[in-house]
């Protein structure tokens, strides 16, 4: 294959992207997004409370010009600072939406760097729209160009491809032509960072490459917009993104279908405050949960086999202690999922006081790598569960896609259901119609009033 300059036709191609162009109205598609975005941003603001309060000391310190809204806090800060800060708590339940074969998440990599840039530059809800939209399409292509090797070579993907993603969403918002946004995202590019070591230990600070993007992002759109000259090659370089975070990247992604349906409905949508590697792992063990003839004391032992890479993310901390923990331990996921059938915010906090009856169940359960759980072409990044009971029965459940993934959707009660118990306690029933009227349903989406609504909370 000949070899392309992909700075240049991702440049091309964001800058002479039109919405009204498209095969379909893709206007609900972004408020939908941006609605779980949103409530994930609710329930990171729950759960990481203290590395928000750091965060938000840091950031307020700096002071600055007042041009764009920071979630629920009526301040104002620079727009660079105010992505950061609102990609810190939309990331900090791990909640927010993903990608399965891009493994990360494009969502809160560029939609708090959209919003923060267009509330400075005072943008329509078209350049937003048009802004988000190129930001998902460029996440997913060039993430897909350079994983898994990304993750396994210790890379968080949402930091790096989505320092790459926000450069091009805020160049788009600005309306910048085909040179200047080719600079910002070569610019992004040579920004791109952040380390997975992150879901070993440290787990609150996991926000920061997200964040990181964001601020990327919106710096990088307003440097080119002045005229930089960033790399020619960012990319293909002997010194580029491809070497640094890949070797062998799948190159035929950045164009392959460039120009067709827009890839944003690829994306998935979770339903569990934890890394989207266990997530098929706890549907197995709710549905094992629902069986009538299933008994929690007569367990012998359980299996969980599922894909090297869940593992390699979500398979070695077994007993969290922390919340921060529990949002990377399949074997938790799974005890408190067989427990209760599901797992909640509620459950990350009992992380802290675990009960005998979860570190049981813990103690009986076996991880077993399996690489037929984890296929592109056949849609497939899954698990099976099997309980191995006392009298020699087995009970077993296969999940290979979990809820939430374009092939099996979310319903809108799965949504609102979701958007009620991460507002416990924070929003009322009035509050949570104000936010989903505001977003999914209002003519124009008017982001003061929506900063408007989400500042007024009720003190946790």
């Amino acid at each position: 294959m000949e070899q392309i300059n992909t700075c240049k036709v991702l440049g091309d191609w964001t800058a002479a992207f039109d919405l009204n162009d498209t095969d379909k109205d893709y206007g609900n598609s972004v408020r939908f997004r941006i609605l779980d975005y949103v409530i994930s941003a609710i329930a990171g603001l729950k759960v990481n409370n203290d590395y928000n309060h750091m965060v938000e000391r840091v950031m307020y310190g700096f002071g600055g010009n007042e041009q764009s809204s920071v979630l629920f806090c009526e301040k104002k800060v620079p727009a660079p600072a105010a992505a950061y800060m609102n990609a810190s708590y939309g990331h900090g339940a791990d909640l927010d939406d993903g990608h399965k074969t891009a493994n990360g998440h494009p969502g809160v990599a560029v939609i708090p760097a959209v919003l923060a840039l267009a509330e400075s530059e005072d943008r329509s809800n078209q350049s937003v729209y048009e802004g988000i939209l190129t930001g998902y399409e460029i996440y997913i292509r060039v993430s897909n160009a350079v994983q898994p090797s990304a993750l396994q070579r210790g890379f968080h993907g949402t930091g790096v491809v989505g320092a790459v993603a926000a450069s091009a969403a805020c160049a788009k918002l600005l309306g910048l032509d085909a040179d200047k946004t080719c600079q910002a995202i070569s610019y992004g590019a040579v920004q791109a960072s952040g380390l997975f070591e992150v879901s070993e230990s440290g787990q609150m600070t996991k926000p920061v490459n997200p964040a990181n993007a964001c601020r990327t992002g919106v710096i990088s759109a307003l440097m080119a917009r002045e005229g930089i000259h960033a790399p020619i090659h960012p990319f293909e370089g002997v010194k580029g993104f491809y070497k640094a975070f890949s070797g062998n990247p799948h190159v035929e992604e950045i164009t392959s279908g460039l120009g067709g349906p827009l890839l944003i409905d690829t994306s998935y949508v979770k339903l569990y405050p934890a890394c989207r590697h266990l997530h098929p792992v706890v549907d197995a063990g709710a549905a094992l949960r629902k069986m009538d003839d299933v008994n929690l004391n007569q367990i012998k032992s359980i299996k969980i086999t599922t894909y090297p890479n869940s593992i390699l993310v979500t398979g070695n901390i077994r007993k969290p202690v922390s919340a921060d923990e529990g949002k990377f331990s399949m074997t938790y996921a799974l005890a408190k999922a067989l427990q209760n059938g599901t797992y909640t915010l509620d459950d990350l906090e009992d992380c802290k006081n675990m009960s005998q009856e979860t570190s049981a169940l813990i103690d009986k359960m076996e991880i077993i790598p399996d690489q037929f759980y984890e296929n592109k072409e056949d849609h497939i990044r899954g698990c099976h569960v099997a309980l191995i009971m006392e009298d020699g029965r087995m009970m077993e459940v296969s999940r290979l896609l979990p809820k939430g993934d374009p092939e099996t959707p979310l319903t809108e009660a799965d949504l609102m259901g979701k958007m009620s118990s991460c507002c416990k306690g924070i929003y009322g029933r009035s509050e949570q119609s104000d936010i989903y009227k505001c977003i999914m349903q209002d003519e124009i989406l008017d982001l003061g009033h929506l900063f408007h609504i989400l500042h007024h909370y009720s003190n946790m």
